[in-house]
């Protein structure tokens, strides 16, 4: 039965000085409560805490599914009818779609991120960096932006080997994945999703093509697996095969980039934990998992209530949309000491930066290998790199934390 209950006044969060620093926000709110009502693309609840970001990522009553629907509801009735192949298009995505389909697409998926896969990736993902580093603009540099000549292309070189595609693609592949990451992080309007919508269709067109010339000519490519994939009767449709392929273009290209350089800024921050991992290379594996609960590349994850449900004392109604801040339960210390502190040799750092449960992230093998081999290359190759005068800017994007350059003396 439906229980009355005070309505809260949502709390307007979003400004200039969060998005440059979120973490005093974060950090009050976690004091406060479990669960708030904040205003980003509306009213939404906002889990804060480790403890109930944890639980409820694994709850099923919690859907993943139709959040492109209900964003784009925001731009009144035709908004759905004038973006109804983003919504299409999106919602085909792994990422937002809810058992059994999602079970169906992730088990397929899965065979191409498995842990030998990746690591299988290894010598490759050095020889790009290798390559990276010993070509233009690096040779002969005093100094370096590393966010664009090196955080964010080599993601995108990395998961266009993966998928079988040029690298010569590379920019434009950043310029679509870039209008994603603005239509996912900021307050929608038309003009950020008509932009999100071109570059899908454009990704999308893109990867017909491929996927044409792929059962022509077979590869070992992600493209042509996905392809050859049939388990148990299940098969990927065209529409769906294109929308994994979008998808993970986006997701192997933006959360890496920003795992990158974020991990470079906060080391170059914090010189100690820097000249311990220095001394110390065999620390990267625990140095990126610190890296990531420190500064979340990925700052909050969205669930839709399927139906009315008790969260933290707090009754959620079916439709009510649900935020984990992911970035504020990495920052909590219930279940954190010392959270505010980069500690590189944190060994019990059961971290939310990829989520949790059913929806874990895929790609997390991945994006973990990329950043151990490209910060400890950075690290040797440049062992008296610092930070320049020049301050570091932040992307003012509320859903993916990332720099818009880092540029540093070497």
């Amino acid at each position: 039965m439906s229980t009355i209950r005070p309505i809260p006044v949502p709390k307007n969060i979003l400004n200039a000085e969060f998005l440059k620093n979120p973490y005093p926000v974060y950090a009050e709110l976690c004091r406060e409560a479990a669960i708030h009502q904040i205003q980003l693309n509306g009213p939404r609840w906002a889990l804060v805490r480790h403890a109930e970001c944890s639980t409820f990522l694994r709850d099923v009553r919690l859907s993943a599914s139709g959040r492109i629907g209900a964003l784009l509801s925001r731009l009144g009735p035709e908004g759905r009818t004038k973006f109804a192949v983003l919504e299409r298009s999106l919602e085909m995505w792994m990422l937002l779609r809810d058992p059994p389909e999602h079970t169906r697409l992730r088990k397929l998926m899965n065979k191409g991120f498995s842990p030998a896969a990746i690591e299988g990736l290894r010598t490759q993902i050095e020889s790009v960096v290798d390559q990276m580093l010993d070509a233009e603009p690096f040779v002969g540099a005093a100094q370096i932006d590393l966010i664009h000549h090196f955080a964010h292309p080599l993601p995108v070189r990395v998961i266009a080997q993966m998928l079988g595609v040029p690298a010569s693609m590379k920019q434009q592949f950043i310029e679509w994945s870039d209008c994603i990451a603005h239509f996912v992080g900021s307050e929608v309007s038309d003009e950020t999703a008509g932009a999100t919508q071109d570059a899908v269709i454009a990704l999308t067109s893109y990867f017909r093509g491929e996927v044409g010339e792929r059962r022509h000519h077979k590869g070992t490519d992600l493209v042509s697996l996905l392809i050859d994939i049939e388990e148990d009767g299940e098969v990927l449709t065209e529409e769906e095969l294109y929308a994994q392929c979008v998808q993970l273009l986006f997701g192997g290209h933006e959360t890496t980039r920003n795992l990158i350089g974020n991990g470079l800024y906060n080391l170059l921050e914090n010189p100690a934990e820097l000249s311990e991992l220095r001394r110390n290379p065999e620390m990267i594996r625990t140095a990126v998992e610190e890296l990531l609960r420190y500064e979340s590349p990925v700052q909050l994850a969205t669930r839709v209530a399927k139906e009315e449900m008790e969260i933290a004392g707090t009754q959620v109604r079916p439709g009510e949309a649900v935020i984990f801040l992911l970035a504020a339960a990495n920052r909590d210390p219930r279940k954190f000491e010392n959270p505010d502190k980069l500690n590189l040799k944190r060994i019990k750092n059961d971290h939310l930066a990829f989520g949790a449960g059913a929806h874990f992230c895929i790609g997390n093998l991945l994006a973990r290998l990329e950043a151990q081999v490209s910060i400890l290359k950075v690290l040797q190759k440049y062992p008296k790199m610092r930070l320049s005068d020049k301050p570091p800017e932040w992307v003012p994007n509320f859903a993916v934390r990332g720099l818009k350059s880092l540029v540093v003396t070497v």
